[in-house]
């Protein structure tokens, strides 16, 4: 238990951060800015305001999953707190009100907290609510801890970091040793073999209890390790064939791990239940590439400087969420290779057409620098921010970004996809959309912007041959026409927009080249159309803007409603 009053020495902005420099009460700690006030029964509380954080050095004798709960008091509405471990892995939680400030209750915070044995430091955040705090307490749950690093240490029975398993016994501990419910922490540091290390999982944990491996930072940095796979040779996985193996292995948690010159960082198959969180995957042929997964989550990871793909659903991807990814495949550096068709992301067509990805999820998701140019001026030149073949269905993009691709932002066939809140800059093809299906592809606030020349082909700002519906979208600077309606395919294109802007930076030239056949409605849009017409002004529009300021796409002028606005 830790008690609420008893927040670590340093002062102000080392050990709490206060909202004035008087502690209001001064029963406790006088000294110290925190206000700590006291009940009849003698018991102390920290009474807060929303921006204000506290913090405790704790030690934990035992590693592994432990449920926080908060002793607390609010009058009225809901309360909201952030609990973090070591400056990172912060938790949000929602606290209902008790009544009175003199009502307390206690509220477990309803995601546990892998924590390895040692010292370590926890940060409570006040993030909104006049809470009144009392204590905080832990229970360790149910499941073994246990420990491994580069070289191990003493018995290498695993119980703790210095009996350390060593990297040699990765395999068997993972699908022998531990069991649903235990968690294996490994240390921070290089991991690098003649015969490199794999994550090779085939065991499985349960729906209650996932089996759980985590990176720990023990003053070397997080665990990286390094491959043999070399981006001259891309075909040839070099006894790196991949960093994360699942085969049919469920309910596994992985966080916080790096790796370096595989052939894959992840490849599953057969698989579900799987939570990938932290994870950074460098110099690779293809950061993630799954086939017959469900029921999994990818979050906060990033695959760089990769040859291939970023992302890589096969076949029979379902229920899958991607939220805060990186798949940018140079970094901006012209001397890393690429191959032909480099994605960020690629959902394919499955070998077995009743086997389709459907049902995915992404969520602040950037795309970028998926280049490949060949020799002759004359080829097209491609590779796509975002790559989704026809079978694909129930696909959403939110917040996302598509940024310096060759060809597509978005080169998406899929059937009724769904858009919200993303942009796309400085690719061909801003947004290359395709559906053929009897609903329509939707983009709502959606922004275009600076579509630029890589080959002879044509640039717009949106592409397409499909049934799409547009609102409260920007269409701006575009090279060529913002759009661009083909009739190469039945059934032809058919565009709708709404509420929309789509504009040249000067000078007005043809807002639209549409071929025969094809349909395009305008319902309530700014337009510049034509060399009579003008342009319509926006705030601070860049073409090197990559997001901020946040609202340089806006209408400079309050009075225009149309058009894309940042997300809050």
């Amino acid at each position: 238990m830790i008690k609420a009053q008893d927040f670590d020495q340093g002062g102000e902005g080392v050990a709490y951060h206060d909202s004035d420099a008087v502690n209001s009460h001064g029963y406790y700690r006088p000294n110290e800015a925190v206000d700590i006030g006291i009940r009849g029964s003698g018991t102390y509380e920290v009474r807060t305001t929303a921006g204000e954080w506290l913090e405790y050095t704790v030690d934990v004798a035992q590693g592994g999953r432990h449920a926080l709960a908060l002793t607390y008091s609010l009058p009225s509405g809901a309360g909201e707190v952030r609990i973090g471990w070591d400056g990172a892995n912060e938790v949000s939680a929602t606290l209902p009100a008790t009544g009175g400030h003199g009502t307390f209750q206690s509220y477990k915070v309803p995601v546990p907290f892998d924590i390895p044995q040692g010292t370590h430091v926890l940060r409570l955040t006040f993030v909104r609510g006049d809470l009144y705090v009392r204590q905080l307490s832990s229970e360790r749950l149910a499941g073994r801890a246990f420990y491994l690093s580069r070289s191990g240490a003493g018995a290498k029975d695993g119980s703790s970091w210095s009996q350390a398993f060593s990297a040699d016994q990765l395999q068997t501990t993972l699908n022998q040793t531990l069991q649903p419910g235990d968690t294996l922490y490994v240390a921070g540091g290089v991991y690098q073999s003649s015969t490199p290390f794999s994550f090779s999982l085939t065991t499985s944990g349960t729906d209650a209890l996932h089996k759980k491996v985590v990176g720990v930072d023990l003053g070397q940095g997080l665990p990286v390790f390094k491959g043999q796979w070399n981006p001259a040779n891309p075909g040839a996985s070099s006894k790196s064939h991949a960093f994360l193996r699942f085969t049919g292995a469920h309910y596994w948690d992985i966080e916080r791990l790096s790796a370096e010159n595989y052939y894959y960082g992840v490849r599953a198959d057969t698989s579900s239940h799987l939570l990938l969180s932290e994870l950074h995957l460098s110099q690779v042929r293809e950061g993630l590439a799954l086939s017959h997964v469900s029921d999994s989550k990818v979050s906060r990871s990033d695959a760089r400087k990769y040859t291939k793909r970023g992302i890589r659903f096969i076949e029979d991807v379902s229920d899958l969420l991607v939220e805060d990814f990186l798949a940018d495949a140079t970094m901006g550096d012209p001397t890393w290779p690429t191959e032909a068709y480099p994605f960020g992301v690629s959902i394919e067509n499955p070998a077995d057409p009743t086997l389709p990805t459907h049902d995915v999820v992404f969520n602040r998701v950037t795309a970028r620098n998926n280049t490949f140019t060949t020799t002759s001026t004359g080829d097209y030149q491609n590779g796509d921010g975002f790559s989704l073949e026809r079978s694909a269905f129930g696909i959403s993009f939110l917040n996302s970004a598509a940024f310096d691709n060759t060809d597509g932002g978005w080169d998406d066939k899929s059937q009724a996809a769904y858009y919200e809140n993303c942009v796309a800059l400085r690719n061909k093809r801003n947004f290359r959309l395709w559906n053929d299906s009897a609903q329509p592809t939707t983009l709502n606030n959606v922004l275009s912007a600076f579509a630029q020349k890589h080959d002879t082909y044509s640039t717009a700002g949106l592409w397409s041959q499909g049934y799409v519906e547009v609102y409260d979208s920007t269409f701006y600077a575009n090279a060529g026409s913002e759009i661009v309606l083909e009739n190469n395919a039945t059934p032809a294109a058919r565009v709708k927009l709404v509420n929309s802007i789509a504009s040249d930076a000067t000078a007005c030239g043809s807002v639209a080249s549409k071929e025969g056949g094809t349909t395009l409605e305008w319902v309530n849009s700014r337009l510049c159309d034509g060399t009579a017409a003008t342009p319509v002004p926006l705030r601070a529009p860049r073409a090197d803007w990559t997001g901020d300021p946040a609202d340089a796409f806006n209408p400079a002028e309050a009075s225009v409603l149309q058009g894309y606005r940042p997300a809050p």
